[in-house]
């Protein structure tokens, strides 16, 4: 009897420790404004990165007389390449135009369309040139960081430069499109002389500019940090318990998925250049560790309609699945219900280090090959996503599927205790009604 009373107070303790810390700090970032717009961003530029993905992907593959095959095609290895450097290779060009917008959207900027090639110029001055040409390293992800801060940072600083009247007015009779163009003239040339001057001030550096500053002092930590195995560990559990209270993982995701996206274009570049692989943690990594999505919603659903008794758990596990097994976790996360359930919040967050744990092991052992790099649709079902992203699909399968029995192991008794409970609520209420 004091066994089970010592677990009550234990969960209880762990319910209210949660709802007191986590929550409040979820909801602020959840409803911070740049966080929200580089959310945005990241799922707007998807698209480019799986076709680039794909198109490195064809370039390497190496069955059979497919290389023979490709290289006999007039033109297809040249579209190719062009294809993966105008999409992917050059991820932080289109970050930055799409930034400016969302950002802009959300600062709520009047001109925030006519502030896009502002934002590209600023952009583009402050990054590196070849020969007085357009490098590219300014428009891949070695300089994914300072399009972000400039991104946020232009809007803000026409909104500001608006706001306390530092434009040319126009008449009332004149349209509205020449209206904001003209608007945005002198805030423009405020902004890009700027730029100009940060980028005289950083020529004399050995930073030789802002763009490789901001390498050197913020993205390179960060990535060292963020895709290091306690950081990332730390940052994808937290992400987890979050889930619990019912805030979106993104609000967490979104602070570490510019840097895994940058890790897979860096692996699919060493892949395409036939050199050593250099992360062991970029998006697929991501992606594979979540089965049914963030806090590995899947292994519950799974439990419940093999394992479980309880009416309520077998209809929501029912609907669930065919969702969970395209990455889609809410219908578990609010129907089951794991999220504001006590019993639920452990194995959330302990499955999920135990993913990252099982995957960075076996890859940094050398058991499981390095993922390629490809960037497959966030609802590739487990297992296939690791055979198409891993550099030896067999073994990648096979960890998957140790990953999976394990998770199952966690989960169990956590479900089964809960099934109980709601078993006997179940049958209460039928009683009741005879």
């Amino acid at each position: 009897m004091s066994t089970d009373v010592k677990k009550k107070g234990f969960l209880d303790s762990l319910t209210d420790g949660i709802s007191k810390w986590l929550v409040p700090i979820g909801e602020k970032l959840q409803a911070n404004n740049v966080i929200a717009a580089i959310a945005e961003t990241m799922q707007a530029t998807m698209p480019l990165i799986i076709i680039g993905s794909f198109a490195v992907m064809f370039l390497c593959i190496d069955i059979g007389p497919w290389q023979s095959w490709i290289n006999s095609v007039p033109g297809l290895v040249s579209v190719l390449t062009k294809i993966n450097t105008l999409t992917s290779g050059a991820y932080s060009l289109w970050v930055v135009l799409l930034l400016s917008y969302f950002y802009g959207n959300r600062i709520n900027l009047k001109q925030n369309i006519v502030t896009i090639p502002v934002t590209a110029a600023v952009f583009f001055i402050v990054s590196p040139l070849t020969d007085g040409n357009i490098s590219a390293n300014a428009v891949g992800t070695s300089n994914l960081i300072t399009a972000m801060l400039v991104g946020c940072l232009v809007p803000l600083g026409v909104k500001f430069l608006i706001q306390h009247k530092v434009l040319i007015r126009m008449p009332n009779s004149v349209p509205k499109f020449v209206e904001e163009g003209f608007a945005i003239l002198v805030p423009a040339i405020i902004l890009c002389v700027i730029a100009g001057v940060i980028d005289v001030i950083f020529s004399g550096t050995s930073y030789v500019t802002f763009a490789g500053f901001v390498y050197a002092m913020l993205q390179a930590p960060l990535t060292n940090i963020g895709l290091s195995y306690g950081g990332y560990a730390i940052i994808m559990c937290i992400a987890s318990a979050i889930l619990w209270p019912g805030l979106h993982a993104n609000t967490i995701m979104g602070v570490v998925q510019p840097l895994t996206l940058a890790a897979s274009a860096a692996n699919l570049a060493a892949l395409q250049a036939g050199e050593t692989l250099p992360n062991i943690i970029e998006y697929e990594f991501n992606m594979i560790m979540d089965p049914g999505g963030q806090a590995s919603l899947l292994i519950p659903c799974l439990l419940g309609l093999f394992f479980c008794k309880s009416k309520q758990i077998k209809q929501v596990s029912k609907v669930g699945f065919v969702p969970a097994i395209f990455g889609i976790g809410e219908p578990i996360l609010f129907g089951f219900p794991c999220m504001f359930n006590p019993l639920m919040i452990i194995p959330m967050v302990l499955s999920t280090f135990w993913n990252i744990t099982c995957w960075y092991v076996a890859i940094a052992t050398g058991l499981v090959g390095r993922f390629s790099g490809l960037v497959l649709p966030w609802t590739t079902p487990p297992l296939l996503n690791s055979a198409l992203a891993s550099t030896t699909p067999v073994a990648a399968v096979i960890c998957h599927i140790v990953m999976l029995v394990v998770n199952a192991l966690i989960w169990l008794p956590f479900v089964r205790a809960y099934d109980r409970q709601l078993l006997e609520k179940e049958n209460a209420a039928e009683k009741a009604e005879a």
